[in-house]
């Protein structure tokens, strides 16, 4: 069953804009923050949702911070990564395919610059868990990580 037009358009809408949000220039250089390099670990989401929790629970500054005017409280993080794992309901696999990698994008920007900024090498790590699982888990119809990883290095992420 097809949505209707407006429905997938709403959806598309609020996508752009978290890509959007995410974009800017480069964060403060630290050391060992690359982690689009090399080869990317074979990660589950409940993996990764584990070191999300870990790192809200032992970083509670984590809930306040403020990248590019996007904040990700518990409630809100929460409603982008179910995007970010299953996708829009609606629309072809390549449409869900594509929700689901441009949901995860600004996660992943966020996290890494929390741990840039704070010195939080654990914000970081769940970066890299959250960028490998992207690339591993969203690669049909087609592989995201020639699409995923250009945008994050043009966001700075190294």
């Amino acid at each position: 069953m097809r949505a209707p037009p407006g429905r997938i358009c709403k959806v598309a809408s609020l996508l752009a804009a978290l890509v959007l949000a995410g974009c800017g220039g480069k964060g403060s250089d630290s050391a060992n923050t690359h982690i689009l390099d090399g080869r990317a670990e074979n990660v589950s989401f409940p993996e990764v949702r584990q070191a999300i929790d870990r790192l809200y629970r032992d970083h509670p500054g984590v809930k306040s911070f403020v990248s590019r005017q996007v904040q990700y409280t518990v409630k809100t993080r929460d409603k982008v990564l179910r995007v970010c794992r299953r996708g829009v309901r609606e629309g072809v696999p390549r449409d869900r395919e594509s929700s689901r990698v441009f949901a995860c994008a600004p996660l992943i920007f966020f996290f890494y610059g929390y741990g840039t900024h704070k010195s939080v090498s654990e914000s970081r790590d769940v970066a890299r868990k959250l960028y490998w699982y992207t690339i591993t888990h969203n690669q049909r119809p087609y592989d995201s990580r020639p699409v995923l990883t250009p945008l994050l290095r043009r966001w700075g992420i190294e």
